[in-house]
């Protein structure tokens, strides 16, 4: 027998020798498999997770976006709070008429259209009417008031001729960034818990309890006396108390 008919027989015997081991790696499960059986509440609490992280991940570029929204002003109220409640901004009601009113017309120069204002991004939207807006607590010209997309009064923001424009601004982009606060909490929460959850399910140990919302718990026990967002429902002119003239 040739060297050439060995090297042959010696392939062959070591393919047949080969093959069933494959075979049965092949129909053999992982280790990492058969060492954790299906734990169906781990297995939620895995997807809760995914869910809590792509919830964040959407907070996070909706509030890049929101950051980036220059102030748009609007003569319908309708489109003013959809647009605000697109973006997630207060409406800042304002009741001026410059023709009929010197003072709305240096509210309008020195504030409104300042570049301090008009260039506040991530800011406000703007509802500014020619008639008294009663409903929204503006019923002297002129007059504001920030309003929360649905319709909740947040501050007064009245023309006051000691207040410059850059103030105007800070006031604004304070109270945009107080409606952001709940939602932030919410999602950074409930992401926290997620994972504390996996962890612990992966781990054998029980679920451990979800946190609330202590700020929020803390609002509701101070009373609407208390919440951030001050005034009353239907808020007026805030004007110093008079003097009794002397007798």
């Amino acid at each position: 027998m040739n060297l050439k008919t060995i090297a042959c027989i010696t392939i062959a015997c070591l393919a047949l020798t080969a093959a069933p081991c494959t075979a049965a790696d092949k129909a053999a499960p992982k280790a990492d498999e058969a060492a954790e059986p299906a734990n169906p509440e781990l297995a939620a609490a895995r997807k809760r997770l995914k869910d809590a992280q792509a919830a964040m991940e959407k907070f996070q570029k909706e509030k890049k976006a929101r950051a980036k929204v220059k102030p748009k002003w609007f003569r319908d109220e309708d489109k003013a709070f959809a647009e605000a409640k697109k973006r997630n901004l207060p409406v800042w009601c304002v009741y001026s008429d410059p023709p009929t009113c010197g003072v709305c017309q240096k509210f309008e120069k020195e504030i409104i259209n300042s570049g301090p204002v008009k260039n506040a991004k991530g800011a406000y939207i703007g509802y500014i009417s020619n008639t008294p807006l009663p409903e929204f607590g503006c019923r002297a010209k002129p007059f504001g008031y920030l309003y929360t997309p649905d319709k909740q009064p947040m501050i007064p923001l009245p023309y006051m001729s000691t207040k410059p424009a850059k103030d105007y601004a800070a006031r604004l982009k304070e109270y945009a960034d107080k409606l952001l606060e709940k939602p932030e909490r919410e999602v950074t929460r409930e992401l926290e818990y997620a994972k504390k959850l996996v962890d612990a399910l992966a781990a054998g140990q029980p679920a451990p309890p979800e946190e609330t919302d202590a700020e929020e718990e803390e609002e509701q026990e101070q009373g609407p006396g208390m919440n951030p967002y001050p005034g009353p429902q239907r808020p007026g002119p805030m004007y110093p108390p008079r003097t009794p003239a002397a007798a």
